[in-house]
């Protein structure tokens, strides 16, 4: 199916989001400021989020940019305009957006195209894949600004990619490509020119093999995994594997194996 049979088959779900053969497609819609969340776009995302979740056909998320960009990251003339109070509103519903991507019982795919700064990284590392074409560029950027990381580079980017390249990307502001971006660790695919779609809706294939409520738990496990320590996270893995020992879903699924 071409992009264009798929969109005409759509159906909007929200303001930013169409469902499209069973993936929740969220575009951040503010080209002009090459997609910079404000307040306004964070709920939105939510809202998309919550409909998604919340629809038995969908299967997947996927989050894009409009325009030239994927994301330039907060949206700084409301932070200027608001002063203290508006760091802490706006950061307070980007940090919602992040957290909500890592905690969703759905795959969640950022399709990078253009350049991706600061807020924009941020929202990639909370994803479960990231796609990026070939002439995309990320960076952090908040250093070029005398601004610091409000939406977890600091915390989820030395994570990622280690502590050395972390510092560097912060402290420098500078941009790295997408090739370079695969090779430590922030892009699960680079996607030659032309071929951003097509390599993403392969890694929606990818992510989505299993049942939804599987896919859940496993996400589950893996937000553990980062907040408990060592043992007791291989003890919540067992408890959790013996609690879904009793789906339906595994019982079908090991039957239908067993049977074969």
């Amino acid at each position: 199916m071409t992009q264009a049979q798929a969109q005409e088959t759509s159906r909007a779900l929200t303001r930013i989001c169409r469902i499209e053969d069973g993936i929740a497609w969220i575009t951040m819609d503010r080209p002009d400021k090459a997609n910079a969340v404000n307040t306004a776009l964070a709920t939105d995302i939510l809202a998309a989020m919550d409909a998604a979740e919340h629809t038995q056909d969908v299967r997947a998320v996927v989050l894009s940019g409009d325009g030239r960009n994927f994301c330039a990251g907060a949206d700084l003339a409301e932070l200027l305009d608001g002063g203290a109070p508006a760091f802490r509103r706006l950061l307070n519903a980007f940090r919602d957006v992040c957290t909500r991507f890592e905690s969703s019982p759905l795959p969640v795919i950022a399709m990078i195209h253009g350049a991706a700064r600061a807020g924009g990284l941020e929202l990639m590392l909370c994803c479960d894949a990231v796609v990026a074409e070939q002439g995309a560029t990320i960076g952090d950027a908040h250093m070029l600004r005398n601004l610091l990381p409000g939406g977890g580079n600091s915390v989820r980017l030395p994570r990622t990619i280690g502590h050395q390249r972390a510092k560097w990307m912060i402290l420098s502001g500078q941009s790295i490509t997408a090739a370079e971006a695969q090779a430590w660790g922030i892009v699960t695919v680079c996607a030659p020119q032309g071929a951003l779609r097509a390599e993403t809706l392969r890694i929606v294939a990818d992510l989505t093999v299993g049942h939804r409520e599987t896919i859940a738990k496993a996400k589950s496990l893996l937000i553990a995994a980062d907040v408990l320590g060592f043992e007791e996270a291989l003890e919540n893995e067992i408890v959790h594997l013996e609690q879904h020992a009793s789906s339906p879903v595994l019982k079908e699924s090991l039957s239908g194996f067993l049977r074969v």
